[in-house]
């Protein structure tokens, strides 16, 4: 039987930095034990360095974090299955209110962590001391 958390919580390394298609947007890569997240985050915002490890927080409710950390919330729009070369991946999409977060994962996010579409969370990703 899986268990389920209501919580991710896991260390990962900012893994690349790049610029997205819109003017002064960056996507963070951050990979994690099981899991690629990619986040958009505008040049005035973007706290983070390449190879820097950090500590992924996906929450109901609104974790402790610091000005040096970047946090927001929103909603879990989606999640699609989709598979390439006979290997499934799930992709699951949160809205912090325009910036977008995609979650990269080899089962249900959604039902490893026991969310829903429309679960209103927090997305934190706080900085290690």
């Amino acid at each position: 039987m899986q268990r389920i958390n209501y919580e991710f919580n896991e260390e990962g390394t900012i893994a690349s930095i790049q610029k997205g298609v819109l003017r002064d947007l960056y996507v963070v890569n951050i990979k994690c034990q099981d899991i690629n997240i990619n986040l958009d985050v505008t040049s005035e915002i973007n706290i983070f360095n390449n190879n820097e490890k950090v500590n992924v927080i996906i929450s109901r409710s609104k974790p402790s974090f610091t000005q040096n950390d970047f946090c927001g919330h929103g909603y879990i729009v989606t999640e699609k299955e989709k598979v390439n070369q006979n290997k499934k991946t799930y992709i699951t999409v949160i809205s912090l209110f325009g910036l977008l977060v995609k979650i990269e994962s080899d089962s249900s996010f959604l039902n490893k962590y026991g969310f829903n579409i429309m679960d209103h969370i927090y997305f934190c990703v706080i900085k290690s001391k």
